[in-house]
């Protein structure tokens, strides 16, 4: 029988040193390496799992992922690919609501024989994302610290040959390892990258999706983070660059300068001096004021780009002490200049069909132009159209494109109705008494002015007021069209300009009858906008679809969310408001949350009560803003009070 020998007893080999400080300490070490060795099997054996068993929910994620990012070259997407299948198994909550990763556990565990390699695999439910420094190296051992809360861990990374750099930032997937951590597979290292600036960009977009947890938000979009970060910029250098002149060179140096105070990645920066080289390669302008410049182009890159910093064109003119004015303008010719270049970055489509509506909402035109004086000179160019012998829509389209971008001095009116319509178009672009007074003037003129009721109907003292003046609203502008045009034009609404005023009167009127509880009249008003255009331009379908949850009427709302699919906070609450009504606090309601929470946070703080509606509602609000949380929540919000424990489960998610 074999003796067992104590650690501190001599070493049978003869060295005269003690066991555990000869041939115990390599036995260790074997072991040690044999344990990581497994570990780096278990790591393959899980992503084997995945692709075998979970094969169709992983790819279909991941496709989504790849159409949002426009992941073109092979060898990038097999990496993005590889490192989403690792995160979709370690963090993403199937239908039965578990993970890849405990589905794994559950089916491996019973066959580990070692009992530490049994305990290491089922304290890998304790998986994490790490974005940090590493700030020690000892051959496979890495010493990183987290950014986001300073603790510091010692990490392995098995089965390697790739060389790390101190002090380099990066992000990865953590696994516990009995006291230490394990890499799967390795830190995805950034040197180029300021650590700082990488986790103060992560943080920003934290607190801009509503997230009190940069920790949860990181976990949630590490993949979009990922992408973001290892578009590794701090690659372009203005003064590398051949800028024909000096000045083209301090325009590029100031915006980097502010986008770098900013918090902005490099990418971001790099883009920006890149549009603006091929700006001034192309128009080669004489600049006065660089500021100027610096600021339009700055805005020019929020319109289109995801940045950290979120500021509006008002705070950017600021930051670079120019009007505002002058900004747009600068602005628009940058646009217009570089639309090839953006539409590439962007992969921007227009439908043809409908192709002049769009073009006129897509304009970059003053920004002190409203959309009813765009209307206005809309309609005094299809009268002018009228007379002109145009043969394509791009001919079309050119005109209008001038006569949006430079109006021209306007005749005076010269029948009651054309001047009526004059105030009309001066009342739609102010707020206050002036408006409803011109509005009065207006009806003087022309009793049968429908959008002089429009207008009065904002002011109205009641919703019985508010019903019977856009009631008459709507029955004018009947009567101006004629039965006929209704047949004729079934369909094409809107797109028409003289039914516009009418348009708008049908929807003040159904928004009177549901806001009275009138719920069926209501609904008969909403689907016949629908039917008479079915692009829903003003929007009814909203409080169509309120209504319809009202009655409970799930399959017509369901329908009418398919119809209109889209990513807002209408479409993705209602959608989610719909599962939980059918089939309660569900896994499928669970990732439905994240994504509707991911378009715009802020609606949550009003489901929750922890924030009260304003008495006064905006007057407009953008996709994914606190204005278009106020508004979903003041159509929505007394139908989310129903449901039963509601506060706890958001509150829980």
């Amino acid at each position: 029988m074999t003796e067992a020998i104590g650690r501190n007893e001599p070493c049978p080999c003869g060295s005269g040193k003690k066991y555990k400080k000869c041939c115990g300490a390599k036995e260790a070490v074997s072991i040690t390496h044999l344990i990581e060795s497994e570990i780096d099997d278990l790591q393959k054996k899980l992503l084997h799992f995945a692709l075998d068993h979970y094969e169709d929910d992983v790819y279909k994620a991941f496709d989504e992922y790849e159409r949002y990012f426009s992941i073109e070259d092979e060898e990038e997407r097999q990496f993005y690919e590889f490192v989403y299948s690792i995160w979709f198994s370690l963090f993403c909550i199937l239908d039965d609501g578990e993970t890849i990763l405990e589905k794994f556990i559950s089916s491996e565990v019973g066959k580990i024989k070692r009992p530490k390699l049994k305990q290491i695999l089922l304290s890998w439910t304790d998986a994490r994302t790490i974005a940090g420094e590493i700030t020690n190296i000892d051959n496979n051992l890495l010493t990183v610290v987290d950014g986001f809360s300073s603790e510091q861990f010692e990490a392995i990374v098995t089965n390697t040959q790739r060389s790390f750099e101190k002090g380099s930032f990066f992000i990865g997937f953590l696994l516990p390892f009995s006291e230490k951590h394990v890499f799967f597979p390795a830190p995805f290292d950034l040197p180029e990258l300021p650590n700082y600036q990488a986790i103060d960009y992560i943080k920003q977009k934290s607190e801009t999706a509503g997230y009190h947890s940069p920790q949860e938000f990181f976990t949630d979009f590490f993949m979009e983070i990922m992408k973001d970060l290892t578009m590794v910029g701090g690659l372009v250098d203005a003064d590398s660059m051949e800028w024909q002149s000096p000045i083209y060179k301090e325009v590029a140096e100031l915006l980097k300068k502010n986008l770098e105070s900013l918090g902005e990645i490099p990418s971001i920066v790099d883009l920006g001096i890149i549009l603006w080289f091929q700006f001034c390669e192309k128009k080669q302008k004489r600049i006065k004021k660089p500021n100027l410049y610096a600021a339009s182009l700055h805005y020019l890159l929020s319109t289109f780009n995801n940045m950290a910093s979120e500021l509006t064109q008002k705070e950017i003119a600021k930051l670079y002490s120019v009007p505002v004015g002058s900004l747009s303008s600068t602005y628009r010719e940058m646009d217009d200049e570089l639309e090839e270049e953006i539409n590439k970055i962007i992969e921007i489509s227009y439908e043809e069909a409908d192709e002049i509506d769009n073009q006129i909402h897509a304009l970059p035109f003053n920004l002190n132009q409203g959309p009813m004086l765009t209307e206005q000179i809309m309609q005094e160019a299809l009268a002018e159209i009228q007379g002109q012998n145009f043969e394509t829509i791009d001919e079309i389209n050119e005109f209008l494109n001038k006569k949006l971008m430079n109006p021209v001095p306007k005749n005076a009116p010269k029948t009651n109705k054309d001047r009526a319509q004059q105030l009309i178009y001066e009342a739609m672009e102010v707020q206050g008494p002036k408006r409803y007074k011109l509005a009065q003037e207006a009806i003087k003129l022309n009793p049968d002015s429908v959008d002089a009721y429009v207008i009065l109907t904002e002011n109205a003292t009641g919703l019985q007021e508010a019903l019977m003046l856009s009631e008459k609203a709507m029955r004018i502008g009947e009567k101006e069209l004629g039965k006929s045009f209704f047949v004729e034009n079934k369909g094409h609404f809107w797109g028409l300009l003289e039914t516009r005023p009418y348009m708008r009167a049908k929807a003040q009127y159904a928004d009177a009858l549901y806001q009275l509880g009138k719920m069926n009249d209501a609904i008969q008003q909403y689907e016949e906008i629908l039917v008479l255009n079915p692009n829903d331009n003003l929007g009814g379908r909203y409080m169509l679809i309120a209504a319809y949850l009202s009655k409970g009427e799930l399959s017509k709302a369901e329908k009418l969310l398919k119809q209109f699919e889209e990513e807002t906070a209408h479409g993705l609450y209602n959608m989610l408001f719909v599962e939980l009504l059918k089939k309660g606090f569900s896994a499928k309601a669970a990732r439905m949350l994240k994504v509707a929470k991911k378009q715009n946070p802020h609606v949550i703080p009003y489901l929750t009560g922890k924030k009260r509606l304003p008495k006064h509602l905006p007057d407009q609000y953008g996709w994914g803003n606190e204005n278009e949380a106020i508004i979903y929540a003041d159509e929505h919000l007394h139908l989310w009070k129903k449901i039963k424990g509601l506060q706890e489960w958001l509150q829980k998610q």
